[in-house]
């Protein structure tokens, strides 16, 4: 084996990472913001999917996890927000994803009443408390259900 790793390692450096992407699971990568205030989390309702779903989206190229929700967050749902904590990774099987879930709090000045359907891919947004969520989709209950641990 190692031999081989050596032939491998002599290769040029853009063959050896295809060569890895190809023999490497793909997945897509998205950010999440789970936004609180006081009680309350904010969820939206897209346009081209059932049931509700925290804000976020794909992450863009070259742009950073917390970068890619801070705008989704101003896209979606016409809020500026700061990040509290580093970010919870969590995956998923199917569809191969990766969502980087981060806790987030509206930036000084901005208030729950100013969030909004900013994008004609949002339907509405609204705040629940945790114990009266509506139906929700199947990423932001995988994240909401990891999220105990993550923000104790």
């Amino acid at each position: 084996m190692v031999p081989v790793l050596r032939l491998f390692g002599l290769l040029p450096e853009s063959v050896r990472h295809r060569v890895i992407g190809w023999s490497s699971p793909a997945f897509r990568v998205g950010t999440v913001g789970v936004v609180r205030a006081g009680d309350r989390i904010l969820l939206a309702r897209h346009s081209y999917r059932p049931g509700w779903s925290l804000p976020g989206g794909m992450l863009g190229w070259r742009e950073t996890p917390l970068a890619s929700v801070v705008r989704e967050l101003r896209e979606e749902c016409g809020v500026v927000t700061e990040a509290v904590a580093p970010p919870l990774p969590v995956f998923a099987r199917r569809p191969r994803r990766l969502v980087m879930a981060f806790s987030m709090r509206l930036a000084a000045g901005v208030e729950p009443s100013d969030a909004r359907a900013a994008s004609p891919e949002i339907v509405e947004v609204a705040w629940f408390a945790p114990g009266e969520l509506p139906e929700i989709s199947r990423t932001t209950r995988m994240v909401l259900d990891a999220w105990p641990e993550h923000d104790g």
